[in-house]
């Protein structure tokens, strides 16, 4: 049985497996890692918390498709600051979103599909 830990504790295993294995790709695989530690955390929230920690280094690989419509940033859940141009005849366009967390541009980004995850300063 999987149960829901402190963050403290998803914290602690997340840089332990990274620490015995250098990168790993991908988060449905790292999500996996984790359930046979017994720790068992959702895809928005496991996000949330290694955004938090600043050892580890995440890289996104995007899609080109694009979405329609943005409330939350699609990489960490946090909330999008809007990105707004000026028009010939003056008026304010939305030109995209913007995550102040992770970086997240839905100008230049698309759809993320693939993380991987890395301690900033491991030796490979």
């Amino acid at each position: 049985m999987v149960r829901r830990p402190s963050d403290a504790e998803v914290i602690f295993n997340i840089l332990d497996l990274l620490r015995s294995n250098g990168e790993i790709v991908g988060e449905v695989r790292f999500l996996d890692l984790l359930k046979k530690r017994k720790i068992g955390a959702s895809p928005r929230r496991f996000r949330k918390i290694i955004y938090e920690i600043p050892e580890i280094e995440v890289s996104v690989k995007y899609s080109k498709r694009k979405f329609d419509y943005l409330d939350r940033c699609p990489v960490c859940s946090s909330k999008l600051a809007t990105i707004r141009g000026m028009t010939l005849e003056g008026k304010r366009k939305v030109l995209g979103y913007r995550c102040g967390v992770c970086g997240y541009n839905s100008t230049s980004h698309g759809k993320p599909y693939i993380y991987a995850f890395r301690l900033k300063n491991h030796d490979l």
